[in-house]
């Protein structure tokens, strides 16, 4: 009866394995470094937000562009006007 008390599975871990994860620097580095990666890139979330504001920014630049040209447009209209009034009125 007292056979599969021999045959069980030891709780604690043995020393060698201890050992070996303690002194590997190895390990160490790479967790240090994966860690530093992790904490230093950004999330992906804010990669595409910056996208979609990229997209804003580009839009709202043709907007103001455009705006600009209209306005522009217009200013050379008044001109035209104004200034063939003034050429009219200088030659009767």
């Amino acid at each position: 009866m007292d056979e599969w008390i021999s045959k069980a599975i030891p709780i604690r871990r043995s020393r060698a394995a201890t050992r070996w994860s303690a002194s590997d620097p190895g390990l160490l580095s790479t967790t240090l470094t994966s860690g530093a990666r992790v904490l230093l890139t950004p999330p992906r979330e804010i990669w595409l937000a910056s996208l979609g504001g990229a997209s804003l920014t580009i839009q709202l630049v043709r907007t103001a562009w455009a705006r600009m040209v209209a306005e522009g447009t217009q200013a050379v209209g008044v001109l035209r006007r104004v200034v063939g009034r003034g050429s009219g009125a200088g030659a009767a």
